[in-house]
């Protein structure tokens, strides 16, 4: 297994761990930035066939990752 893959599957563990702790602790805030990561790493390897770096692909993953997290907390903040 190459070191990326590895780091990948590492990373996706570590956020589906945030999700979890969030949807268990009933918290809003956390299970959204564990969404908004695992949102930015698959656009980042959705991304992958298209070409250019990873650097590239990172951006543009974790920026809708971003976009999507500061969407959810205003949502929540205005949420009843």
């Amino acid at each position: 297994m190459a070191a990326y893959t590895l780091l990948q599957l590492v990373e996706v563990l570590l956020m589906s761990g945030v999700v979890m702790f969030g949807v268990l602790s009933h918290s809003s805030t956390l299970t959204v930035l564990g969404g908004g990561f695992l949102l930015g790493k698959a656009i980042l390897n959705i991304l992958a066939p298209e070409g250019g770096s990873v650097y590239r692909r990172s951006v543009i993953g974790y920026a809708v990752g971003a976009v999507f997290v500061l969407i959810g907390i205003v949502a929540i903040h205005f949420m009843p």
